[in-house]
Order: C-alpha cells, then structure tokens, then sequence
C-alpha cells in the first residue's frame, strides 16, 4: 500500500511539491515554537529548592538601631509567639528572599588557580531561613544547617559544589571567596530565583551585621492550618503579604511575566495559523480529489480504506518534508541561534543543556504534533466524501 501512495505521490508531483514546501517552511516553524515551550515547561518542572507555601512576609518600616532595638524586639516577639506560626527569620538584606530581585553575587573558587563560578551570596543571622522556606539538605535530607560558631563557614546549592569539586565530597573542603577561604559545612538543593528560571549557584554565609543594625527588617513566618491572616491584620500588623503574591509581583516587575506572556501569544498565534494553514491545504486538496473517491467506492474500496489510504498519502508527505527540515534545523542548531531561555548556569546537566538530546526530543514532538494535524486534515474530508454516493460523485467530475 505504501508503495502505491509513493507511486500516486510521484505521479501528483507538480501539486505536492507545493504541499511538501509548505510543511517543510511549518516543520522548521513549528520546531522553533516547539524548542521553546520544551524549555519553559522543563524550566517550570525543576524543583524550587525551597517551599513557599503557608509562607508570608511581615514589613517593619522602622530601622533598627539601639534607640529602637526594644521596640523592634517587643514586635518580633509577638509575631514568634503569635497563634500558628511555626518558624520566623528575620533579615534586612535585599538579596535574601527566594527570589529577591537584588542580586548580590560575587564569585567562588576552590583554590587560588581554579576556574572561578559566579554565585548569589546570601547572608543569614539566623538557620530560620531554612525553616520557614524548607531548604533542605541533599546529604541528611533534613532541613539544612549553617555553623554559626565559625563565621568562616558557608552552604552552597548542590550545583555549585559538583562545578567546584565534581564527584568529590564537598562537605569539609574549603572555598575561596574572593580571596577569603571558607569552609563548606553542608550542600542544599538547587535553587531557582523565578518559575521559568533554572536554579544558578547560591552560596549562605553568616551574616554578622544583620545581628546588631537592620534597616527596614523584614520578617518571614511560615504558618500551620491554625493560623488566621486577618487576626494577624488586627492584632499585630496589616504589612503581611504571602510569599506567593510576591514572587508574582517580582517576576512581573522585572519583566518577567511580560517577557513569558508575549512569548506564549505569540507562539500560540503562529501555531494557530500553521494548524489552520495546514487543515485548509489539505482539505482544498482532498475536496478537489472527489471523483476520484466516488471512483474507487465504485470499484470497491471500502469506507474506511479511502480514509485510511489519504491519511496514511498526508503522513508520507510530511514525512518527505521533514528530512530536509531536519537538515535546516540542525543548520539553525550549529549556528547558536536557539536559546536556552532561563539558564543560570553553564553545564547545568540538563536535558535543556544537550542541544543534540533536546534536538531529538523536540523533533520527535514536532513531527507526532504535525502528524495528528496533517493526519485530521486529511481525515476530515475524506470522511466527508467518502459518504458521498460514487455516481453523484463522478457526476461532479
């Protein structure tokens, strides 16, 4: 049967060499816009590294200094022993939160003469961070834990501890920051700053200045099932937010959620128009085909096998056409014009980061995504006219 729609193909060659140009220009298309929404549903999937659920944020807008420190105190008190609240921290640098957008980054080093990684540098006064947000040891599996007894001791994400020391244990080993050494107590799991971001190297150090002066403090709690937000507005402070609505709000003010949405209408519009583009060809082709349908009924064929037949003629088409497309997009490949939108981190072990294992993925996606296209379009009217009676139909002819 194969054999025969091959031949038919060849036949028709003057008219389906329009059609198979057509799905190459859709396959490469189509591949792009597939390329694009692998990576940000692969991006959206990979763990936070942290839990912001039953999370929120409590504002002071006074500075903390020794004249106010009682004040400040009395506040973070009520708050600590406020009904249903199970962890606090407290901070007043910008660059703490999850996915603050201030970055205070700097680099790190195993040794003097090392290759040297870009990481966020995070500093706490206290291991409530790693309550309230459930940051979480990949060594113990129990939240994480930074020795505040030496304040030459730091935490880093697991990412940054296999780009320093591979397959090596990391925990005891010292790091150079700047030209400072450390020395790592504990590896958390990966963190990311935003939803469609991939984790990038973070690094926790104590914080000593946090412990004597804060300006404008900000204070997060994570909370049980018996905690009531509007008991909390009345009796402490109506500055509470969930850590939910913040990272909405972050992402949006830094471009984020624009950047994601325009993307997506996009994308969604040239798709929308590959499908229609695509249904249209293939349904003015097989009305055209009409007699040729009525003919075939009326030397036997069955229902089922018309359909099948210019199901299995739309397929072989865009078959033919995505060998050459694969060629450009490999093309497109080598040339470096594909992003991988989100990454933080070079060599992050991703699938996202094996452009050839991507390729094949997005591919094979491409192709099943146009063949159920191809394949309805194709089906629709021959459906159709294949219940047309065969003497009307050559009649038409």
């Amino acid at each position: 049967m194969i054999r025969h729609i091959l031949k038919q193909i060849w036949t028709q060659r003057r008219r389906n060499g329009w059609i198979l140009s057509e799905l190459l220009i859709v396959f490469v298309l189509a591949w792009y816009i597939v390329d694009y929404s692998f990576v940000m549903a692969h991006n959206r999937m990979i763990p936070n590294g942290y839990d912001i659920s039953n999370t929120f944020q409590v504002t002071y807008g006074n500075n903390v200094n020794d004249s106010t420190r009682a004040d400040f105190d009395r506040f973070y008190n009520k708050i600590k022993h406020f009904q249903g609240v199970q962890h606090i921290f407290v901070t007043s640098s910008w660059s703490v939160s999850p996915f603050s957008g201030s970055y205070n980054g700097g680099t790190i080093q195993s040794d003097s003469t090392a290759d040297s990684y870009h990481a966020q540098y995070k500093g706490i006064a206290s291991n409530g961070y790693f309550n309230v947000f459930k940051v979480r040891s990949v060594n113990t599996e129990k939240l994480a834990r930074l020795d505040f007894s030496d304040f030459n001791t730091v935490v880093v994400s697991q990412n940054l501890a296999t780009s320093l020391f591979g397959k090596e244990g990391a925990i005891g080993k010292t790091v150079f920051l700047g030209k400072n050494p450390y020395r790592i107590t504990d590896i958390i799991e990966n963190q990311k700053r935003y939803a469609y971001y991939q984790p990038g190297n973070v690094i926790f150090y104590p914080n000593k200045i946090a412990k004597m002066s804060m300006s404008s403090p900000e204070i997060s709690i994570r909370t049980g099932d018996n905690f009531s937000i509007e008991q909390f507005k009345h009796d402490v402070t109506a500055d509470i937010k969930p850590y939910g609505d913040i990272q909405r709000e972050q992402e949006f003010a830094e471009g984020i959620t624009k950047d994601i949405r325009l993307r997506n209408g996009i994308m969604i519009f040239f798709l929308l128009n590959i499908a229609l583009g695509v249904i249209g060809t293939f349904w003015f082709r097989n009305q055209t085909r009409r007699s040729e349908i009525g003919l075939r009924l009326a030397l036997g064929s069955s229902h089922r096998q018309i359909q099948n037949q210019y199901i299995t003629e739309a397929i072989l088409i865009l078959t033919l056409a995505a060998i050459p497309a694969l060629f450009i997009n490999i093309g497109v490949l080598q040339a470096d014009l594909i992003q991988t939108l989100g990454q933080q981190v070079t060599d992050s072990g991703y699938i996202t980061d094996n452009k050839w294992l991507r390729f094949l993925i997005t591919s094979c996606i491409t192709y099943v995504l146009l063949a159920l296209i191809v394949g309805l379009s194709a089906w629709i009217p021959a459906h159709r006219a294949s219940k047309t009676h065969p003497v009307d139909a050559l009649r038409d002819e």
